[in-house]
């Protein structure tokens, strides 16, 4: 029935970024048209969401499933009709996660369909630079309530140090150490170190196969530098 990788993290972990990222390359592989589906889950943060990026997922093969649009700000999170019935198809699915209780009892809610798959990959996205990632007691409560809340184990993590545009290969060796640092106190495997096109070449001696290049998609204008 193909793969599932799940995707969660707090606000400013990047996860939406790499699950679009994830989809896109998988959309690469030559598999039949609209056999990857990327699913907007985070129901809760309706900005820098996976499905701001709808007509670049669309133009390279990756279907789109989130919220109705005239729900996306709506009080109570609505989940796509379609979703269960998807999951239990053949195909490749990546799903956005919110990083919160609402979002892991999303995940809860579909478990049971979910584990219905070949291969399931459930990743905690951590930016050790945000205040949920800061510590290692942060990190340890925002995993134990994802597991709790979602009836899934987390199956490893992805480091994702940024700093946005103040974003250097300093900052990211040293975030990067911090994750490590989280990951090897927990026991977890470090399947990802994610960084942007412009730093892969630089980082590649040292991180190898490690190292995962990322674009960024979800980033408004007024972020840019010209």
């Amino acid at each position: 029935m193909g793969n599932i990788s799940v995707f969660a993290g707090g606000f400013g972990s990047g996860k939406s970024e790499i699950a679009l990222n994830f989809a896109l390359d998988a959309a690469k592989k030559p598999i039949e048209e609209g056999k990857v589906i990327l699913a907007d889950l985070d129901l809760v943060n309706p900005f820098f969401a996976s499905r701001e990026a709808k007509h670049q997922l669309e133009e390279n093969g990756v279907r789109l499933l989130g919220p109705r649009a005239d729900l996306i700000f709506g009080d109570v999170p609505q989940l796509p009709p379609e979703i269960i019935g998807i999951i239990g198809q053949d195909n490749n699915m990546v799903i956005d996660l919110a990083g919160d209780e609402i979002g892991s009892l999303v995940l809860g809610y579909l478990s049971s369909v979910i584990k219905m798959r070949d291969q399931m990959d459930f990743f905690l996205v951590l930016n050790p630079y945000r205040p949920f990632a800061c510590d290692i007691d942060s990190v340890e409560s925002l995993k134990n309530m994802l597991e709790a809340a979602s009836k899934t184990k987390i199956t490893a993590i992805i480091s994702n140090p940024n700093l946005v545009e103040e974003t250097d290969i300093e900052v990211i060796v040293k975030g990067h150490a911090k994750v490590q640092e989280y990951a090897d106190h927990m026991h977890m495997p470090l399947r990802y170190l994610t960084v942007e096109e412009r730093f892969y070449d630089q980082l590649l001696p040292q991180y190898g196969s490690l190292l995962r290049k990322i674009s960024l998609y979800l980033r408004p204008g007024w972020l840019q530098v010209f």
